[in-house]
């Protein structure tokens, strides 16, 4: 069971008519494991994944949201709060549905301290999944 409610949802659909639009920044990141994130995933997301290590130095303020981007980052990223942020591991379906205690619930309290606007990018089926990397790949190399 989730504590307060953290972030909001965002649907697939959403998120290509937001990028597509181009009228805002967005911070796009990915909480899936390496593997999973080197196989496919949302060009310019910035994977972030989980480690018991990495939650710990986290929950304890022992190191920075903005510098785990920074360091996850390929490249520099210029990070500001007023941009959105979404958060995507392909599985989970809603943010009441979390644990209090798992990776993403604490990556998304850590945001949500240094951004106006954190969303969680509601689970998409394979089918969803493929399309959304094609939409954004495409708006992505148009830009």
């Amino acid at each position: 069971m989730a504590h307060e409610m953290i972030g909001t949802q965002i649907v697939t659909e959403r998120l290509v008519a937001l990028l597509e639009s181009g009228t805002e920044k967005v911070l796009l990141i990915d909480s899936r494991p390496f593997v999973e994130y080197n196989t496919s995933h949302i060009l310019e997301a910035i994977n972030i994944n989980c480690s018991k290590l990495m939650k710990r130095r986290l929950q304890q303020d022992k190191v920075l949201i903005t510098e785990l981007i920074q360091h996850s980052a390929k490249h520099k990223v210029d990070i500001d709060c007023s941009q959105k942020v979404v958060v995507y591991d392909q599985s989970s379906q809603d943010v009441a549905s979390l644990s209090s205690d798992c990776f993403l619930t604490v990556l998304l309290g850590k945001l949500e301290k240094s951004f106006n606007s954190v969303h969680l990018l509601a689970g998409a089926n394979a089918a969803e999944w493929d399309w959304l990397c094609v939409k954004c790949q495409q708006h992505l190399s148009k830009a």
